[in-house]
C-alpha cells in the first residue's frame, strides 16, 4: 500500500477530510504515513518484541485517524534496521511522512526516543524522549500517540483499553505475530502466548480475543473437536463482558459463532466489528471466509477485498478475491487478482513453476489440513485430477470439515463431476 510520489505539500498542512471510519479502499488520494519498528539500543538486544510493539501500538493508532492512509506493518517493518535514512525510506515507500524511533533500557527506567519527518523536504516535524518506568509504558505510549497525530495536525484515537501488565502485553504481542500465520503450528504457539497473558492479567479483553480466534480457527480449518468450539465460544463471551467496545472482541464473537454454525449472529457480530474498527483484518478476513463458504459470493469479494487493502502483503485475501470472481463467472476479474502465490501461478499459466511452490509449501508442514487443502485447488488447476484428491483425501484425514468450501471453491471445478470428489464429500 503506498500513496502517489512527488507530492511537496507540508505534512503540517494535513487536512482531516471524513466524517466516519473509512474503510481501507476508500483511503486512496489521503496523505500517507509509514511507520518503522522501532529500534532495540540494548547492546546485548532481548527488547525486540516490545520495540516493534510500540511502532506497531502507534501504527494501528494511526490507522484510526481519519484524513491518514498508514502502509501496511509488514511492508513498513521490511525497512527495520535497514541502515537507511528515514526520508531515503519514504521515498521508497512513497510515504509523505515516515515515523521511526529508538528503545533503550536506563537502569530500571525505559528511554523511547521517536521522530517523525516530512519525506518531501528532510524537515523534522515532531521529536520526543521519553524517560519512564517500564509499568508507566501505557500512559507514555498515549502521550507519544497524541504527539504524533498533533504534529500532522489530525486528532487522535480515543483511548484503548489495554493490559495493565507488561509482560502480559509481551506475551500479547507474541501471540499476535504468530496467530497471523495462519497455520496449525503458530496457532498453536499464539494460543500458548495468549494464555500466558491472561495468567498474567485476566482482564485482559485482547487476549481472551485472541485465544478465541485461536480455538475458532483451530475448530473450522484443523480439527473440529467440541472442546475447541466451546473454548471459542468462552472466551469470546469473556472478551466481550470485559470490553463490549473492543472491535477485536465482537471479532472473535464473529468467529466463534461462525464455527458453531449460526451464520446470521457471526455476521451481525463480524460487521459490529467493523463499525468499531474498520482498519481490523481479522474482522473483514474471517468475515469474508464465512461468506464465501455460505455461497455468498458477491459479499466474500467485498471482504476479502477489504482484508487485502489493510494487509496486502497477505496474498491470501486477494487469491479468494480471485476465486470467488471465477465461481461468479467474471474472468476478467479474476485474473487481476491472481498474481501472487502457487494458485496464482498455475492459475497464470507457469503451471511447473506452481507446483515448485506446492511441493515446497509441503515439505515445510506435510500434515497440516489447510495447507493440503489448498494443493489440492493447485493441482485441480494444474489438471492433475489424482494429485489433488489425494491432497484433498488427506486434508480430510487430517481433519478438514469445511464441506461448504468443496462444494463452492472454484478452483476445485475440475473435480466437481469425478465419482471420487462426489465419495469424498459424503465422507466430510
Amino acid at each position: 500500500m503506498s500513496g502517489p510520489s512527488g507530492k511537496s505539500s507540508q505534512l503540517h498542512q494535513f487536512p482531516v477530510h471524513a466524517k466516519g471510519p473509512l474503510p481501507p479502499r476508500s483511503r486512496r488520494g489521503l496523505p500517507v504515513v509509514a511507520v518503522l519498528p522501532f529500534l532495540d539500543l540494548r547492546p546485548e538486544g532481548g527488547e525486540e518484541p516490545l520495540a516493534e510493539g510500540l511502532a506497531e501500538e502507534l501504527l494501528q493508532a494511526l490507522n484510526q485517524v481519519e484524513g491518514l492512509r498508514v502502509i501496511s506493518r509488514t511492508t513498513s517493518f521490511l525497512y527495520g534496521g535497514s541502515g537507511l535514512a528515514l526520508a531515503e525510506i519514504g521515498r521508497r515507500l512513497q510515504a509523505d511522512a515516515v515515523l521511526g524511533g529508538s528503545l533503550q533500557p536506563q537502569g530500571d527506567l525505559l528511554s523511547v526516543k521517536a521522530e517523525l519527518l516530512a519525506v518531501a523536504n528532510d524537515q523534522v516535524l515532531w521529536t520526543r524522549t521519553f524517560v519512564f518506568d517500564r509499568k508507566d509504558l501505557f500512559p507514555a505510549l498515549e502521550e507519544l500517540i497524541q504527539g504524533v497525530a498533533g504534529a500532522l495536525k489530525t486528532t487522535p484515537p480515543p483511548l484503548i483499553r489495554r493490559a495493565l501488565d507488561l509482560r502480559a502485553y509481551e506475551y500479547y504481542l507474541r501471540g499476535r505475530s504468530y496467530y497471523y500465520r495462519f497455520n496449525r503450528h503458530g496457532m498453536a504457539f499464539a494460543a500458548q502466548m495468549f494464555q500466558r497473558a491472561l495468567d498474567l492479567d485476566s482482564s485482559y479483553a485482547s487476549a481472551w480475543a485472541g485465544l478465541a480466534n485461536c480455538a475458532a480457527y483451530s475448530h473450522i480449518y484443523i480439527e473440529r473437536t467440541e472442546a475447541q468450539r466451546e473454548l471459542a465460544e468462552a472466551c469470546s463471551r469473556r472478551a466481550l463482558e470485559l470490553d463490549p467496545t473492543l472491535a477485536e472482541a465482537h471479532a472473535s464473537r464473529g468467529a466463534a459463532l461462525s464455527a458453531a454454525g449460526q451464520a446470521e449472529e457471526a455476521e451481525a457480530a463480524f460487521e459490529t466489528a467493523l463499525r468499531l474498527d474498520p482498519n481490523l483484518y481479522e474482522a473483514a478476513y474471517f468475515y469474508a471466509r464465512h461468506c464465501f463458504a455460505a455461497g455468498k459470493l458477491e459479499r466474500a469479494i467485498e471482504y476479502f477485498e477489504w482484508a487485502a487493502a489493510l494487509r496486502p502483503e497477505d496474498f491470501q485475501a486477494i487469491l479468494l478475491v480471485a476465486q470467488a470472481y471465477h465461481s461468479l463467472g467474471v474472468e476478467d476479474e479474476a485474473e487481476r487478482a491472481r498474481y501472487l502465490g502457487a494458485n496464482a501461478l498455475v492459475a497464470l499459466g507457469e503451471r511447473e513453476k506452481g507446483l515448485a511452490w506446492a511441493r515446497l509449501a509441503r515439505s515445510m508442514d506435510p500434515d497440516d489440513p489447510m495447507l493440503l487443502y489448498n494443493l489440492g485447488c493447485i493441482n485441480a488447476l494444474a489438471g492433475e485430477p489424482a494429485e489433488a484428491l489425494a491432497c484433498l483425501e488427506r486434508a480430510v484425514a487430517a481433519g478438514l470439515t469445511q464441506k461448504d468450501w468443496l462444494r463452492h471453491d472454484g478452483d476445485l471445478d475440475a473435480l466437481r463431476e469425478l465419482p471420487e470428489f462426489q465419495r469424498l464429500l459424503e465422507t466430510v
